[in-house]
C-alpha cells in the first residue's frame, strides 16, 4: 500500500534544509553526511570528474572543501542566481556552461536522495518548497520543476514567511507578523488566523540579507583597510565568492553567543604570508545606521501595515498579537533592536530573544534555522483541515501594445475586481487583439522590470467595434486570476455593458 511521506525543503541562499513529517512526528534530514552532523547544509555544489571518467556531483561543506583547491568548479549561491536574468557559468569539467534552472536541479538531485534513502519502494515522497515572496513565477517554476525532476511530488511552492507561521504549536486566533530575515531576503508576512482559517492579509520582501551585509563588511569595512592582505589569499576577481565567505565566517564568530567578544581576529595565511584582519560589533553596527538598513526595514513595514490599513478590517500594528523572528541575520543584535522598537517590548524583547529558543514551535524542530523547513511540512500535514490562502504580493498590470498598465494592487483581498479599465480599439487592432499580463513589485511599474505571467489572446470576431470595450481583472480565492472584457450594447432598448468574453490564468500552484 503507498504511503505518503511528507517533506518540506527550504532552498536557502546560504544553507539547504530538509524536515520529513511521517507519522504525524517531524524529523529534520542531514544532506550530506559530510557536514559534520548538522542539519545545515551549504548550499553550494562541486563538479568533480574522477579517475575512472565519471562524473560526481558534491554538494555542502565537501563542495566548499573541494572548490578551496579548485574554485573553477565550483557554485555557491545558486539562490542569489536565479534572481539573475540569463545567470551562466563556464564548469571546466563540465567543458560547458551551465545556467542556475540546470544547477537547482542538480542540487535537488542530491537532496531527493539523502532524503529518501530510507524509504520503501511504496513511499511516495510529497514535497511543499519554500521560496523568497519576491520570487517571481519563473522562478517559482524553476524551483518547482527542479524538485519534481529530482524526483518529489511537489504539492505546493510557498513562500517562507508565510511556512513559518505551520510551525508554530498552537495556531490559535491571532493576528501575526511573521519576520524572516535569512541570507538572500528580508520577508514579511502579516497573517491572521480565526479557526482553522489561516489568511495572510499581506507580504513583501526586499532583495536584503545576511549576502548584502557580508558584502557591505567586505567592501566598505574590510576592503580599504585589507585589500592587499585579501588579494594575497584570494584574487578579487575570480574568487569574490571565497572572499564572500571568509567574511561570513569572520561574522559568524564575531556574533557567535558563546563567545560574545566586541572585536573578532581571523587568521589568513597566503603568499604574503601570516596575517589577521579585525572585525569589531561597533564597525559593524555603524556601517549597517550609514548604510540604511533601519530605514530599509522600517519602510518595508510601514508600507506593509499602510496596504493592510486599505483592507476590510483596517489593522494597523497595535492589533498585533505576536511577532514570530527567524533567521540567521537575527544573530546581530541590531536587528532585533530595530524589531523591539519598531513593535515595543511587549510583542519584541530584544534582550529575550534566543536564537535556539524553540519552546513556541513543534517539536522535531532543532533550532530556528529549521522553522521554513518545518513548517512546509507540516503545511502538507494540515492541508486537509485548514483553510490556508495566500496574499498576492505584487501588482498585476496589463499592457496591449506599448504602454504597461496598473491592474490589480499588491495585497488586495481574493475576490477583489478592478473597475473597468478602458482598452483602446486601435491598440487591440495594432497588437492582434492581445492583452499581456505582467507582474511587479515596484510601485512605479515599468517593462525593464516586470515579470511576463501570460498572453490572453481575444477573438476580435465577437465584438461591434464601435466603442472601446473595457477590461476587469479579478483575483478568485483559488489563485486564478480572471479576465472579462465588456463592450457597450443596446440591450432591450437599453445602453449596458455587456460580456463578451472571460478567461482564467492560473497564478497559484
Amino acid at each position: 500500500m503507498m504511503a505518503e511521506v511528507l517533506f518540506g525543503i527550504d532552498f536557502g541562499a546560504c544553507n539547504l534544509k530538509c524536515v520529513r513529517v511521517r507519522n504525524k512526528k517531524l524529523s529534520p534530514t542531514r544532506l550530506n553526511v559530510q557536514d559534520n552532523g548538522s542539519y545545515h547544509t551549504p548550499n553550494a555544489i562541486f563538479y568533480r570528474r574522477n579517475k575512472d571518467g565519471s562524473l560526481e556531483k558534491i554538494i555542502g561543506q565537501a563542495a566548499l572543501n573541494s572548490g578551496v583547491v579548485d574554485t573553477e568548479n565550483l557554485l555557491i549561491g545558486l539562490k542569489r542566481k536565479l534572481e539573475q536574468k540569463d545567470w551562466k557559468q563556464f564548469i571546466p569539467t563540465l567543458d560547458r556552461e551551465v545556467f542556475a534552472p540546470e544547477v537547482v536541479e542538480d542540487i535537488f538531485k542530491k537532496i531527493y536522495n539523502m532524503a529518501t534513502k530510507n524509504l520503501s519502494a511504496d513511499d511516495e515522497a510529497h514535497a511543499a518548497v519554500t521560496v523568497p515572496i519576491i520570487f517571481t513565477k519563473n522562478q517559482q517554476q524553476f524551483i518547482r520543476a527542479a524538485a519534481k525532476k529530482a524526483g518529489f511530488k511537489v504539492d505546493k511552492v510557498i513562500n517562507e514567511a508565510f511556512a513559518c507561521i505551520f510551525a508554530a504549536k498552537n495556531l490559535s486566533d491571532s493576528l501575526n507578523v511573521v519576520f524572516d530575515f535569512g541570507g538572500s531576503t528580508l520577508d514579511v508576512s502579516i497573517i491572521k488566523i480565526v479557526g482553522d482559517e489561516v489568511q495572510e492579509l499581506a507580504a513583501a520582501g526586499i532583495r536584503l540579507g545576511g549576502l548584502d551585509i557580508d558584502r557591505d563588511i567586505l567592501e566598505k569595512i574590510l576592503r580599504p583597510k585589507f585589500a592587499e592582505i585579501l588579494d594575497a589569499k584570494w584574487t578579487y576577481e575570480d574568487n569574490f565568492d571565497f572572499q564572500m565567505d571568509f567574511v561570513r565566517r569572520l561574522k559568524e564568530s564575531l556574533y557567535n553567543e558563546e563567545v560574545a567578544d566586541e572585536v573578532c581576529a581571523e587568521d589568513i595565511f597566503s603568499a604574503a604570508g601570516f596575517n589577521k584582519i579585525f572585525l569589531s560589533r561597533a564597525q559593524v553596527d555603524e556601517l549597517l545606521e550609514r548604510e540604511g538598513y533601519r530605514e530599509k526595514i522600517f519602510a518595508l513595514l510601514d508600507n506593509l501595515f499602510d496596504d493592510l490599513a486599505q483592507g476590510d478590517d483596517c489593522f494597523d500594528k497595535s492589533d498585533v498579537t505576536k511577532v514570530w523572528a527567524v533567521g540567521g541575520s537575527l544573530h546581530i543584535p541590531f536587528f532585533r533592536a530595530l524589531l523591539e522598537k519598531y513593535f515595543g517590548a511587549e510583542l519584541f524583547d530584544a534582550e529575550d530573544y534566543d536564537f535556539e529558543d524553540v519552546d513556541d514551535f513543534i517539536d522535531g524542530l532543532e533550532d530556528k534555522y529549521l522553522v521554513v523547513a518545518g513548517g512546509a511540512a507540516n503545511y502538507l500535514q494540515k492541508r486537509e483541515t485548514v483553510t490556508a490562502t495566500n496574499a498576492i504580493p505584487y501588482r498585476i498590470c496589463w499592457s496591449v501594445g506599448k504602454n504597461l498598465r496598473r491592474g490589480l494592487e499588491k495585497n488586495m483581498p481574493a475576490g477583489f475586481e478592478t473597475l473597468s479599465l478602458p482598452l483602446d480599439l486601435a491598440d487591440l487592432e495594432e497588437a492582434g487583439w492581445k492583452i499581456d499580463l505582467y507582474q511587479t513589485f515596484s510601485d512605479e511599474p515599468t517593462f525593464d522590470e516586470a515579470a511576463y505571467l501570460g498572453t490572453i489572446e481575444l477573438d476580435s470576431t465577437r465584438y461591434d467595434k464601435k466603442e472601446n470595450p473595457s477590461l476587469r481583472l479579478k483575483m478568485l480565492h483559488d489563485g486564478r486570476l480572471r479576465l472579462r472584457v465588456s463592450e457597450r450594447r443596446v440591450l432591450d432598448d437599453e445602453i449596458d455593458n455587456a460580456l463578451v468574453e472571460q478567461y482564467f490564468l492560473n497564478l497559484e500552484d
